[in-house]
């Protein structure tokens, strides 16, 4: 059992993490407990998140480099601290469930295959068996009471990891889906979904707050770009164009989506005037970083847009390619 809770630390990982530093970091923080097969396990006083992010606490009196240097420590042992197939419930010792994504880390790669298929079938089982039925009941229960107290129109929350139960308990009770196009919903097999399939009950955009802007990542990420490109023949230019963007909001402007909503970035990238900024200062959030907080500010006034004829105009003409489309 505890070869599957505790972390599982091999030595060519190590290696692997902290280079040339590997002997000073291992014995600090670490005691070998297998030199047959190259184990290691925390120290003791190193065996909670806590007393790690505790430890590698970055100093006011170091230099910025060393703090640099610790964080990048505290990074790789906060990786092979999660290098672990199971988690032990807090309130309960003898409990245990499967941790999100364990196929992904080593601790169940390196596990003969029959035990690999058996935790495998249990994940699955927690994830997508049980936990789907509880949300469909709380959901049911819960959700008419929420739509009930409030005249507004309601939208879900549905990117990402969800239940598969989802998208048909949202559409029994008529609540709309979002769709963002580089997170593709649930059941997608495509890298981007396709606004022209969306169904009506959706809001769509190309971007949102808890991703980059549509200018970001095209900017950013040029095999992803060109992949895109594959799929919508948008261009691939390595600036994402007016031209470029005009095309990406007109795919969702002519969507089945009952509401096509554009973040202020994308629509402002648009006139070359204000897509001068760096594009990864536009990010409103990053949710991979828990330090991240939002302070994001629009750096045109609102009176300069109004007073831009051509910038207006665009608008404009996009808001009448999508009076058209909805109206045929």
């Amino acid at each position: 059992l505890n070869r599957l809770t505790q972390p599982y630390i091999q030595w060519h990982e190590l290696e692997v993490l902290f280079g040339e530093n590997v002997h000073e970091i291992a014995y600090r923080y670490m005691i070998e407990v297998d030199d047959q097969r190259g184990l290691w396990q925390f120290r003791r006083e190193f065996d909670t998140e806590q007393a790690i992010f505790a430890a590698t606490k970055p100093r006011g009196d170091f230099p910025m480099h060393l703090n640099d240097e610790q964080l990048l420590v505290r990074a790789g042992l906060m990786q092979l601290f999660q290098n672990r197939c199971l988690l032990t419930d807090v309130e309960n010792i003898d409990h245990f469930y499967p941790r999100f994504g364990l196929e992904e880390t080593t601790s169940f790669q390196a596990l003969e295959g029959w035990m690999r298929d058996a935790l495998r079938d249990l994940s699955n089982d927690y994830y997508f068996g049980r936990q789907t039925n509880t949300w469909r009941k709380q959901a049911r229960k819960v959700l008419p009471a929420l739509l009930k107290s409030t005249e507004m129109l309601v939208c879900g929350e549905d990117l990402g990891f969800t239940p598969m139960c989802v998208p048909p308990v949202m559409d029994e009770l008529g609540i709309l889906g979002l769709r963002i196009q580089r997170m593709p919903p649930v059941g997608e097999s495509s890298e981007f979904g396709r606004p022209h399939t969306y169904s009506y009950l959706t809001v769509c955009s190309p971007s949102c707050h808890d991703t980059m802007t549509t200018r970001a990542w095209w900017e950013e990420d040029a095999e992803r770009r060109a992949r895109y490109d594959e799929m919508f023949q948008c261009g691939n230019d390595d600036a994402c164009t007016p031209s470029v963007m005009r095309r990406i909001l007109t795919q969702h402007i002519e969507s089945p989506s009952v509401l096509a909503i554009f973040p202020i970035q994308d629509l402002l990238a648009l006139d070359e005037r204000y897509a001068k900024r760096p594009a990864l200062e536009e990010t409103i959030n990053d949710p991979t970083n828990p330090k991240h907080y939002w302070r994001f500010r629009i750096h045109v006034a609102c009176e300069e847009l109004l007073a831009n004829a051509s910038f207006v105009k665009e608008i404009k003409d996009l808001v009448r390619v999508r009076s058209q489309t909805t109206s045929t």
